[in-house]
Parts: structure tokens; sequence; C-alpha cells
């Protein structure tokens, strides 16, 4: 009797298909036009803002890492707790505003935007003032790495970035600092993409207007 695969499980099948493919596409590209970033904010809410972001080429070339000054959040012990990023650290610094341009023209440079757990990060540039690319270009390694545990546990559950470092052999100190992670971060990308486990899938940010 032939199987009723779901909608569900039909995408998923056809997104390990076409990994490969995505992969040696990824292999021919400039790596000094893939970027990897990661940033720091005053929390986990909708109006928390960016005090710190750090951005990588393929290369390993540090492109950008900067902290800023919030515009209206004074404090964020909570955040802070994990960041390690006071407000007398960041007290003399730029606002994010003023940089948003310049990282506007890096994204529209590149041929691929990779993150762990990237939307989250996408979505909070683009709420700050971040022009985005409106193409496929964004690479999840939180997505990549967790159906790596799906196919050992037939769930899909989101590891931690460092869990995912640690995985492949890299062992940072100074986590939640955006440097240190966006350097994990480049580190698990460049692993996983010769991992045939790893399962790359790109997409377009879903929310630019217009």
């Amino acid at each position: 009797m032939k199987k009723v695969l779901s909608k569900k499980e039909k995408a998923r099948r056809q997104t390990i298909r076409r990994s490969p493919k995505i992969k040696q596409a990824i292999r021919r590209l400039d790596p000094s036009r893939i970027l990897t970033l990661d940033l720091e904010t005053t929390g986990l809410t909708a109006d928390a803002e960016i005090i710190q972001l750090s951005i990588m080429n393929g290369c390993g070339d540090v492109l950008m890492n900067r902290y800023f000054k919030p515009l209206y959040t004074e404090r964020w012990d909570e955040a802070m707790e994990v960041n390690h990023i006071t407000p007398e650290q960041v007290a003399q610094e730029d606002p994010f505003i003023l940089w948003a341009d310049t990282v506007s023209r890096l994204f529209m440079d590149a041929d691929l935007i990779v993150g762990y757990s990237t939307f989250n990060d996408i979505a909070k540039l683009h709420a700050s003032g971040v022009v985005l690319p409106d193409k496929d270009i964004y690479l999840d390694l939180a997505e990549a790495f967790s159906l790596i545990h799906y196919q050992e546990t037939k769930t899909i559950t989101y590891e931690k970035l460092m869990n995912c470092a640690a995985h492949y052999g890299y062992h940072g100190r100074n986590w939640h600092d955006s440097l240190t992670d966006t350097d994990a971060t480049l580190f698990c990308f460049q692993h996983m993409l010769d991992d045939d486990q790893a399962i790359f899938k790109k997409r377009r940010y879903p929310q630019i207007s217009g």
C-alpha cells in the first residue's frame, strides 16, 4: 500500500534533495561576498535595541565589530547577565541607526548571508533601519543543524550555537560576545558545508514590503 506523506514530510524530503546542489553553488561563490553575523540586544522583546553587531566575510575578515548606545533603553539588567555589555560600556558609542546604511551596503553586496537563528537577527536589523536584499540568500545554520538531530530523534530541536560549534570541534570562550559568536558561526558554516547530514536551505526574508 502506497504511503501518503504529509505536506511537511514532503517539504522536508524536497529540502534534503536540494541541499547538495545548494552547497555546490555556495562553494562557487567568492568567499568575500559571503557574510556571517551575530548581534546582541538589550533584551528579547520587540522594542529591544541593538548594542553590538559583528560581521565577518567567508575569508574570516572582520568587516564590522561595533558597540552601540541604545536610544531609548537605559538599563538591560537581564540581557547584561548574558552578554555582559553594560550601559557604561556603550555610553559614548553611536546609536545603531547611524550605521544602518553601512550595514545595508554590506548586505546589498553579499551573495550569501549566514547566521545562527538567522531570521531573529535579520528581523531586528530590518526593524532598526537596515535595507535587506529581497533574494534567496539567507541561510540559517540552526535550521540546518536541527535536521542532523531529526535524523537521530525524529524531532526537530534547535540547539544552541555553542552545542553546534562543539559538535564540529570549536571550543570558544566569551560566548554571547557577538564577535565570538560570529567567528563560531563561520567555523560551523565551513564544516557544515562538507557535512552531508547538514541540510542547507536558502530563503528570502519574508517581511520585506514592496
